[in-house]
């Protein structure tokens, strides 16, 4: 029982790792966000837009891994 619950801990300490990835991609995209409006700002809005979608997929990635976790905890 004892290796269980280790092998769940080494599990949970390894699937928080992509969290990690998840933080460079939304810096990534908000700062080419930035990037790109100081050269084009006319596209403001739709650049925009596409930035929050690129958010919401990464966002979803991290919300994934959570139910992973939990599957992991609780199973």
């Amino acid at each position: 029982m004892l290796f269980v619950k280790a092998a769940k801990a080494i599990a949970l300490g390894i699937l928080f790792i992509p969290f990690t990835g998840c933080a460079i991609g939304i810096g990534l995209i908000f700062a080419s966000l930035l990037k790109s409006v100081s050269y084009a700002p006319d596209y403001e809005e739709v650049l925009f837009n596409y930035a929050i979608l690129g958010f919401a997929f990464i966002e979803t990635f991290g919300f994934l891994l959570f139910f992973v976790a939990g599957f992991i905890y609780l199973g």
